[in-house]
């Protein structure tokens, strides 16, 4: 047993293995039984990549693999966590219910609007969802993640174009389980206790009950003391974020005769961040002094990466209608579950029903311009709710013969609103009410897909599907400050020009087919090629309330191109060695920026970009040493080029002059009515956190030690190239390395285990998303002059970045009472 565990969290570790997805019968099986210790092979896989048992050699997938071990080791918790283990995966952070925005390969999701579907989505348990809180909540008790790469068009609801991450949590186990851990991290103060109990129920009827809760002070000095000046601003917490949260998660399967089982998971999540919405400044090219002397920003900032920011909180004194005392702060509830139910037709078909919901109530509020000694000209309070219902049925085929297939349906019905109030700064003479509104958006989806797998040979697989997709958006905006619906322009069929609408709406239909022919001469080699197109439906931003007259909806997202690869072990199995290309063009990729203030109001936007191309390499190994036993090497290399081939009319930066490229899109009513070009052409960028080099290298070692005591010695080490974390105005992420240490002991049985995990020990700070903002003038009117030949008295915009979580010292203990 010592020996299977290493190898499948080895193979894991290298993105060799794929990720099982199967029947709850065969759900348990995670892999071959493990050959004898004399012999060093690394174990084989089985997985269910497209919906049925396969071996991992055999499909046609470009995919990372991580199971429970490799996550409890490097203490994983949360969808950040993961990056670190998988080339080509990066996550951002963002403000408000916007949450996380991740990219693969550099495909992602930049727009700041809590409304946007990513690019990349989430499948946990087989329900499909694609709001960034999603993301951003934390995770326990898995049994295995996976993430495929590129677009997946037929198996995961509907098509992703960037990839797919699938969480498939622990099932009940077959006897009595109870699992106890606690835990602490010294850097953030953060504590940290599982408690999971699992067994069965009857002879048919299995459970198992999990629950987590954590808490931390926060792993980054708020530098900022008082006295402030009286100017709207008030002293926040020494230590941010700070970050309480709990998770609990109930399964039952059922499974009373062999042609029938059902699994039912229901979650509930609850996430608490004060100061979640902090900057780090790393960019201020005009000093720190406002305008008139006015000190939105604290003087004492150094303006670069280091472990120190700047925040404070807001005086309810100076704006009408602030809640939590002033505080910025995110609070989100997660409740979802899917029911699943298997109906074994014949011995050679299979139906499988797969019902999901999801439920999410969240509020927040921001210091909207990000002030650090005064306080801001603009305070945002933000309700975002999303609920959403999905079916998906599907019938597998498993025929001796040459032809087999698969056939489903799905269909989605959702509504997410986001009520958006803005409040001015009265002590500088703001009004009390900016802004206030609603947008809600009805998403009524319905698709049909197949694939239908031909063995022209017993080594040579042909297997062609598609999926068709009709997809509509409704979105009702309501002006709060007026009390009436706000109307939009709509194209009207037929009278050459747009007519005005309270319900916009878009609908789309798609096909988005894929071929795959697999080649397999031997047991030990595979061959594969695949041509994909995938798909994402446009929307609205809801990020800002609605604006009369302004269309706020942007278009659907499209890519084509396709991936050659192959899979083998080498030398008897010691060693696993994959390498893949792919190549790949958008159009109508979905990115977003922050436009200048108009009229006191900073507003987000998204936009379609014209075009964009990716192609690269991927190569993975893994080497079991014969010389050293129980050592295993792991190597995973990416090699990614992308560009925006065609980036026009994005946002101009606040204060960019004519000169320095503003001067697309004149419009008469900005700069205080003067006027002033908006927008820029930034074709010929880098993606957003598309990095051209990353690499993970490692290693885990397992030997015996004193009576009945197992050592685990795993190391991992993750390396990025520098990579762009702001389109408006371009800024990058420097290159790093960042490295973990896991030193674990495990009694008999694994009854208990002590761990002591290091993350990020050489305390990289680094960032998946930054942004530009009037940080200088507070969102005052007229302090940025944008479009011109001038620049006002803030000069241009300042960078701050959204920081991922430096190092992290954990000392862990776990109990297994019941363990033999």
């Amino acid at each position: 047993m010592k020996v299977t565990r290493l190898l499948v969290a080895s193979c894991s570790t290298a993105a060799l293995a794929t990720a099982i997805w199967a029947t709850p019968a065969a759900a348990q099986q995670q892999a071959a039984p493990a050959q004898p210790r004399a012999e060093p092979r690394v174990s084989e896989i089985i997985v269910t990549a497209r919906k049925r048992q396969e071996s991992i050699l055999n499909v046609p997938v470009v995919e990372t693999a991580i199971p429970a071990e490799q996550l409890q080791r490097f203490q994983t918790k949360d969808l950040r966590d993961v990056a670190t283990l998988v080339p080509g995966l990066a996550f951002g952070e963002s403000v408000l219910s916007i949450g996380t925005q991740v990219s693969l390969r550099g495909v992602g999701t930049t727009a700041y609007d809590p409304g946007i579907d990513q690019s990349v989505s989430l499948n946990i348990d087989g329900l499909p969802l694609s709001q960034g809180l999603a993301y951003s909540s934390g995770f326990f008790d898995a049994g295995m993640i996976e993430v495929l790469k590129g677009p997946q068009a037929l198996f995961y609801g509907k098509s992703s174009p960037g990839g797919v991450i699938a969480i498939r949590t622990a099932d009940p186990t077959n006897e009595v389980e109870v699992r106890a851990q606690a835990g602490y991290e010294f850097e953030a103060r953060e504590r940290r206790a599982e408690l999971i109990v699992s067994g069965p129920l009857t002879e048919t009827l299995k459970a198992r009950l999990a629950g987590s809760y954590s808490n931390q002070d926060g792993f980054y000095k708020n530098i900022v003391s008082g006295p402030l000046p009286p100017l709207g601003g008030q002293v926040a917490s020494k230590r941010v974020p700070a970050l309480e949260s709990w998770m609990v998660r109930g399964t039952v399967l059922w499974n009373p005769t062999e042609q029938f089982d059902a699994r039912l998971k229901v979650n509930t999540v609850k996430d608490t961040t004060t100061n979640a919405a902090v900057l780090n400044l790393t960019n201020c090219p005009d000093g720190l002094a406002g305008p008139g002397g006015l000190p939105f920003l604290n003087p004492a900032d150094e303006c670069k990466k280091n472990g120190k920011v700047s925040t404070v909180d807001m005086d309810p004194a100076a704006y009408v209608g602030l809640i939590e005392n002033g505080r910025g702060f995110v609070e989100s509830t997660q409740t979802y579950g899917t029911l699943e139910m298997n109906i074994q037709a014949t011995d050679e078909l299979t139906l499988t029903s797969q019902t999901g919901y999801y439920l999410l109530h969240s509020r927040s509020q921001f210091n909207a311009a990000q002030a650090s000694f005064a306080g801001p000209g603009v305070a945002v309070i933000n309700g975002f709710r999303r609920r959403q219902w999905t079916q998906e049925f599907r019938l597998n085929s498993d025929y001796e013969g040459p032809l087999n297939f698969t056939l489903g349906a799905f269909a989605e019905r959702g509504r997410f609103s986001d009520l958006v109030t803005l409040l001015g700064n009265t002590r500088l003479m703001f009004p009390a009410l900016l802004q206030k509104g609603v947008q809600t958006v009805h998403i009524d989806t319905n698709s049909v897909f197949g694939q239908l797998r031909y063995k022209i040979t017993p080594e040579l697989e042909l297997a062609a599907g598609a999926r068709w997709t009709d997809e509509t958006r409704t979105n009702e905006p309501v002006d709060y400050t007026t009390g009436v619906a706000i109307p939009v322009p709509k194209p009207v069929p037929g009278s050459g020009g747009p007519g005005l609408t309270t319900r916009p709406k878009l609908n789309a239909n798609n096909w988005s087919p894929e071929i795959t022919l697999t080649y397999r001469p031997t047991d030990d080699l595979t061959y594969f090629a695949a041509a994909k197109r995938g798909y994402k439906s446009g929307s609205f931003n809801v990020a800002t309330p609605p604006v009369p007259f302004v269309d706020n909806s942007f278009g659907d997202e499209k890519v084509t191109g396709g991936e050659l690869g192959m899979k083998s072990r080498l030398l008897d199995r010691a060693l696993l060695f994959n390498l893949a290309g792919y190549y790949y063009e958008y159009k109508g990729l979905q990115v977003g920026s922050i436009v200048p203030v108009e009229n006191n109001i900073p507003v987000t936007t998204t936009i379609n970009a014209g075009s964009a191309r990716i192609y690269g390499i991927e190569a993975e190994a893994v080497y079991r040493v014969p010389q050293v036993e129980n050592l295993t090497l792991n190597l995973a290399v990416n090699w990614n080029d992308t560009k925006f081939t065609e980036l026009d009319n994005v946002p101009c930066y606040g204060g960019q002059t004519i000169a320095a490229g503003c001067d697309r899109v004149f419009s008469p009513s900005v700069n205080g009515g003067i006027g002033g070009f908006t927008a820029q052409d930034l074709s010929g960028l880098p993606l957003v956190r598309a990095a051209t080099w990353q690499a993970n290298f490692g290693f885990d070692w397992e030997t015996d030690v004193g009576s009945d005591m197992t050592l685990i010695l795993s190391n991992n080490n993750h390396y990025s190239s520098k990579y762009l974390v702001n389109l408006g105005l371009p800024w990058y992420q420097k290159g790093f390395i960042k490295s973990d240490l896991s030193l674990t002991l495990q009694g008999a049985a694994q009854k208990w285990e002590v761990a002591l995990i290091g993350k990020n020990l050489t305390n990289v700070l680094t960032s998946g998303n930054c942004t530009n903002f009037n940080g200088q003038g507070g969102l005052l009117p007229g302090s940025e002059i944008t479009g011109t030949n001038l620049r006002g008295p803030s000069g241009i915009d300042e960078i701050g970045c959204w920081m991922d979580r430096g190092r992290e010292l954990w000392v862990r203990v776990t109990y297994r009472p019941f363990a033999k």
